[in-house]
């Protein structure tokens, strides 16, 4: 996690556990590695396990729940573009696997930083592999392969990417089990909408737009949009060319990836302040009643003169 001047909370693209396990191996001499074998878990039912079946080389793979839905949209040959070399066959029970061979990894920091930060971010690249086909069309003013694209990325929750040559909309159906839950999100949701509209600080920005029906860009595509019992609702933003000029690319495809995550913490980050301070409340109370002890009725009492009497009730 990091955080920004504003106080707000951002995640790391990449998983600290993986990136850890992989620098730990890669950046060490041949003779002092150790043998590793780790597994983790990550936003959206996504699993890592990271291991050395020999000496010489490093496993890393992820389970993703829609990978053959995402292969199918960006095409085979996309994964073996962005991983060059490392793609295998993948280890039973997840999606895709990379080899890599530990004594041909690289020597400078530089490249073996960027390996590592490449190995660790494999959700980001995997889950928002559309998104960069998406993006990289829209930076060349070009028309991606697909009028459309839905990436069902939860159970009960999906991405919809409208793509044209002038801008992106990416619609976001949002679900939350608990009532609890559903409320924070409703309030988190619209105050993201009227800031965007009200500050002039984020002008800039992607236009975001909150409603229960899906959106007009849904409409037009005619897509049958089912939306789950828990339904929050439709989150859309609006990427254009200037979000993405210069190096903004990778930052842009790690917010939008990430952005269903980004919520999540926070929501659950504002329950577990909720309840913390409903605790400490709750504390105060019973300590001040703990204190205020009734006085006791039918005590004895003296007067000035030294006689003596009890109050009645």
């Amino acid at each position: 996690m990091s955080a920004s001047l504003d106080g707000r909370i951002h995640l790391e693209p990449g998983h600290r556990a993986v990136g850890e396990s992989v620098a730990a191996r890669v950046k060490t001499a041949a003779g002092k590695r150790e043998a590793v074998k780790v597994e983790c878990s990550d936003f959206d039912g996504v699993r890592y396990k990271v291991e050395m079946p020999d000496k010489y080389t490093l496993c890393v793979s992820i389970f993703v729940r829609n990978f053959p839905e995402i292969k199918d949209l960006v095409g085979d040959k996309y994964f073996q573009e962005l991983y060059k070399g490392m793609c295998s066959t993948p280890e039973p029970g997840y999606s895709l696997t990379l080899k890599i061979p530990l004594n041909s990894s690289p020597d400078n920091n530089v490249e073996a930083d960027a390996l590592v930060r490449q190995l660790s971010c494999m959700k980001r690249d995997v889950v928002g592999a559309p998104f960069c086909v998406c993006f990289g069309a829209l930076q060349e003013s070009k028309r991606p392969p697909r009028a459309h694209y839905v990436i069902n990325y939860r159970p009960t929750e999906s991405m919809y990417i409208v793509p044209s040559t002038e801008l992106c909309v990416v619609v976001y159906a949002i679900a939350f089990e608990d009532p609890i839950e559903q409320a924070i999100a409703k309030v988190f949701l619209q105050e993201i909408e009227s800031s965007r509209k009200q500050s002039r600080d984020l002008a800039t920005a992607p236009s975001v737009t909150y409603t229960h029906e899906p959106p007009h860009e849904l409409k037009m595509l005619k897509l049958d949009v089912k939306t789950p019992p828990n339904f929050v609702g439709f989150l859309s933003l609006a990427i254009s060319k200037r979000n993405l000029e210069g190096d903004k690319l990778q930052k842009v495809i790690t917010l939008v990836e990430g952005y269903r995550s980004f919520l999540m913490y926070h929501v659950q980050g504002t329950k577990s302040q909720l309840h913390t301070r409903i605790r400490s409340r709750c504390t105060n109370w019973l300590q001040v009643l703990n204190r205020a002890m009734p006085e006791k009725l039918s005590v004895e009492k003296k007067t000035i003169t030294g006689r003596t009497f009890k109050r009645g009730v």
